[in-house]
This record gives C-alpha cells, structure tokens and sequence, in this order.
C-alpha cells in the first residue's frame, strides 16, 4: 500500500473513480497551461501548435488548442523561424481560452521538417528490375546510367513507381520515368538515362561461301554479339537460312543478313515442267519448259511444248505447275 496517497478527490463516471496523489491540484484546479518549445520537428506539411507546444487544460479545450494552424511547414529538411507575438496573439485570439491561461513561449521558436533520404541504390535496383522485365531472357549490360541529384523528401511510406513511357531504343539508348510516392502521395518524378549494350547469339559462316551457294547448317555456327555494334537484319535462328541461297559472297567468320538470302527455286529457267490442269471434271497433263525461276506458291510462265502457248502456273511442287487460267 503506498501510504503518501490519500483519496483527495474523486469522481464516479462509467464506473471508473479517479483518484489523485496527497495535495495534487484537480485539472480544473491546475488551470490552462500552454508550453511552447524553442526547437520542433514537424512532420506534416502545415504546422499546428500541437506540434510545437505541451498544452495543459481541459480535454475539449486542448483538441482546439491543439489544432490551431501555425502555417507551411518548411521543405523537409530544412528549419522555420516563428514569430513569437504572432503566436501569442493566435493563441489569445482563441474563444473559450481563460484569461488567466498561462502561456511560456521562448524569444525564438525553430521549426524542422521531418524528411527521408532516397539512396541511389534504391533507384539503380528499379532499373534494373525494369530491364530485366524489358530484355526478358536477353543478355545485356548497363554500360553507363546518368541520374540527377535527389533531395529531401518527407517522411512516410516510400514507394517507387515506373512509368509505362520507360524505353529502350533499338541503338540501347535508356530512359527510364520514376514516380517517387510518399504515403501514395507523387511527391516527384526522376528521369534516368544510360545506355544498354545487348546481346544475343547470331548466325556466322565457318568457311568462304559464294554468290548462288545455298547455306546449310554444317557452314554456320553461334556467337554471342553486341547487337549495337551490328547493322541491319542479322540472322538468329537456323530456320532463317533453310532452303536459301546467298544472293552475295560471305566470307569465313562474319555475320549473315536476311537481305542477304532468297529462297532455292524449286524450279529452274529451263526446267522441264509438268503442267497440270483441271477443267470442270477433267484433268489434262502436258510437258513444258520453264521460263524463268519458279518457288513454291508463286507464279511463272511455262511454254507449253505441244502447242508453243505461253501459259501462267502455280508452281506446287518440283517440277510440277497447275495452269491458272
């Protein structure tokens, strides 16, 4: 039992007596008491005097206190001088305020801005998560990567949101948007800008291959390329160069064009040819000769050889084309 309590006063209330310590003041008793401090940290963007001061008095006239607008905050980081008679007279103008409130308020009354620093590493991860998601299962690298300086920002729940304008051109020019949100908030928005180098396995010959050759897959081979320092329609996949020829002379270990390659005709100018017709139910067959290179599903003129008519075929097969007519 603490012996230096005495039930001084006491009120009933929900079931609850409140009891207070031997020649304590009731809080009507105390009266209004309102301490300003010399240095504050603030985190919200409006400064209130319940940021600033310790108030004493009545529990509804303390919410009113308590909210009184002092103004702006400064930018995170960064100090606010306030006026010691402006708060004064804020503070006095306020209706219900007693007179014989007690107001301690120094000569010089400083007010910091909470802030959070953003690190580098933070925005470098984003990205590379950007890139990762943009190259898929492509190599690259990220040869340079160029950003502004960041400043203070509040306090709060941070998050980094990347725009959908972020881009990578085809000469691996980087520029990606990042939206910095606090307590999902867009407090600003940051450029980044670099340069991705990519890469990817392309086809290469293994020996001299001349014009006319048709490209098998014993002439090529893979290796991993800079598609920055390549240009044009480089080959990738072996399907690309089956059934082709090169329409120019490539020498040993260099790269392969699609604009370098045309299909193998399946017919030859001057090919005999069997040309096939179909009227209603009928089927006629006759010889001809091919008057030019034919590929398959395309058009070409046939001289039909028992009547020395020039006629225009399908070309559906080696060596056979259906008569259009």
């Amino acid at each position: 039992m603490m012996k230096f309590l005495t039930v001084s006063a006491f009120f009933a209330m929900g079931g609850w007596i409140l009891v207070y310590p031997l020649n304590a003041e009731t809080p009507s008793a105390r009266g209004t008491k309102i301490m300003v401090e010399e240095t504050n940290l603030v985190r919200n963007p409006r400064i209130f005097l319940g940021d600033i001061a310790l108030i004493h008095a009545s529990p509804f006239l303390k919410e009113v206190l308590q909210k009184i607008e002092l103004g702006k905050a400064p930018k995170p980081g960064k100090i606010k001088h306030l006026n010691k008679k402006r708060l004064v007279s804020l503070i006095r103008s306020q209706q219900g305020l007693p007179d014989d409130a007690l107001i301690e308020i120094p000569e010089n009354i400083y007010v910091k801005r909470a802030s959070q620093q953003i690190k580098k590493e933070e925005i470098r991860e984003q990205v590379d998560i950007f890139l990762t998601d943009f190259f898929k299962d492509k190599e690259y690298e990220l040869e340079w990567v160029k950003m502004r300086e960041l400043g203070l920002y509040p306090e709060g729940e941070l998050n980094l949101s990347i725009e959908s304008r972020s881009n990578v051109n085809q000469q691996g020019n980087l520029s990606v948007f990042i939206d910095i949100l606090i307590d999902g908030k867009k407090e600003d928005s940051i450029r980044i800008s670099g340069r991705v180098a990519v890469y990817e396995n392309i086809i290469c010959v293994v020996r001299n291959l001349a014009k006319g050759e048709a490209v098998l897959e014993k002439d090529v081979y893979f290796v991993q390329k800079k598609l920055s320092g390549l240009r044009g329609d480089v080959v990738r996949n072996i399907q690309e160069i089956k059934g082709k020829i090169l329409k120019t002379s490539i020498q040993k270990d260099n790269y392969i064009k699609s604009s370098w390659l045309e299909e193998i005709p399946l017919i030859q100018k001057g090919d005999l040819v069997t040309l096939v017709a179909r009227r209603n139910n009928l089927l006629i067959v006759a010889s001809g000769i091919s008057k030019e290179d034919g590929y398959a599903g395309k058009l070409i003129r046939v001289e039909n050889i028992g009547s020395g008519k020039i006629v225009r075929g399908m070309v559906r097969e080696k060596t056979s084309v259906e008569v259009i007519y």
